[in-house]
């Protein structure tokens, strides 16, 4: 077993937070899918929407759920700690046997003087261990988790171009839940990328109607963040070998734009546009929501892929990292924020550049 405090201390500089924090939170995840809870930030009017009819609500995910992630997140910091990797480097299969089944009276046992125990009496964990309908309700979670993603991935002999799969990790997991979504919900993220394109076409329509003129403080700021926009991802670095843009390049590449928007309207002169500015101003409207809400969306799953990317081993293809990191809702959540970007960086010519389209 690693020692306590270098793996906590190495699980916080690659998360920011403590190891049991970020596994209530990983596990949090795969619990909210399993059981169609909605615990988006803007729920709506009426709160929580179940994605199904059986979906609990808010009292009920925390009195029945809640413990379940417990167990996950105990049983994740437990086998992290033992294999000394990261919380989210955890197999998702490798769980099944610690929650229900071999393992499983092994989880309270020994020292447990890091994040994972804070809070909690040894009484506690026991009680936590010992319920078996929520050791059958942890199992189940990950059951399901293991059959959706077998569905996704396809026959066994799918190679995907000649790329084997990785084991299944808990993060990958999570990271592909979150982009996707509850069943028959939409995911988080696409009323992000809806307000930003309604405030984008507000902007493009009264140009175009002649309902509004830029100044020359818009065509230059529209200048400068037009190139910022067009520019080929380049950041992280690829092996010689390997052409670019890859999908880790362009996720990391959302959270360059988010910042350089922050960087441009901190200037005196580029004010205006920033939330200090004029509120009503549709040209600092459209790009703070498409810089701060849809690009941003992205800021999480690009940390995360930074993280991953430096510690690719040398000797492992791009393609299978990027199989395994990179699942299929990640990428049409790129693709999504990509496309506003591309149509802001048309309206943002037009603005720079009258004519430039003729």
């Amino acid at each position: 077993m690693a020692d306590g405090q270098d793996w906590e201390d190495r699980n916080r500089a690659a998360y920011g937070t403590v190891a049991w924090r970020r596994a209530v939170l990983t596990c949090g995840a795969l619990v909210v899918w399993h059981t169609g809870y909605d615990n988006r930030t803007e729920p709506g009017p009426a709160g929580p929407r179940p994605g199904r009819p059986d979906a609990p609500d808010g009292a009920q995910f925390t009195s029945r759920w809640m413990p379940v992630v417990a167990l996950l997140a105990l049983a994740a910091c437990r086998v992290a700690r033992e294999a000394d990797v990261l919380v989210d480097d955890v197999e998702l299969s490798g769980l099944v046997g610690w929650v229900d089944g071999g393992y499983t009276g092994r989880l309270h046992q020994g020292p447990l003087e890091t994040g994972e125990r804070r809070g909690r009496t040894a009484e506690g964990w026991l009680d936590l261990v010992g319920d078996e309908k929520r050791r059958r309700r942890a199992r189940q979670v990950l059951e399901d988790h293991l059959g959706a993603h077998g569905a996704e991935e396809g026959e066994p002999a799918d190679t995907r171009g000649g790329t084997e799969p990785l084991p299944l990790t808990i993060g990958d997991r999570a990271r592909a839940v979150r982009a996707a979504g509850i069943a028959d919900l939409e995911p988080e993220w696409a009323g992000d990328v809806a307000r930003a394109r309604a405030r984008l076409e507000r902007l493009s329509a009264d140009l175009s109607g002649g309902l509004w003129s830029p100044g020359p403080r818009h065509r230059a700021f529209a200048g400068i963040l037009h190139g910022t926009l067009v520019a080929t991802p380049d950041f992280p670095s690829l092996p010689a070998s390997v052409p670019g843009p890859l999908w880790v390049q362009r996720v990391l590449r959302m959270p360059h734009i988010t910042s350089t928007v922050r960087t441009l309207t901190d200037l005196p002169e580029f004010a205006m546009f920033g939330p200090q500015g004029d509120t009503a101003d549709p040209l600092g409207n459209a790009v703070d929501a498409v810089a701060h809400q849809a690009a941003h969306s992205l800021a999480k799953p690009a940390a995360d892929l930074e993280q991953l990317w430096a510690a690719r081993p040398a000797d492992q293809s791009v393609a299978r990292w990027e199989r395994a990191h990179l699942p299929p809702p990640v990428r049409e959540q790129v693709l999504a924020v990509e496309e506003l970007t591309h149509e802001l960086a048309t309206v943002l010519l037009a603005i720079a550049n009258p004519g430039a389209e003729q």
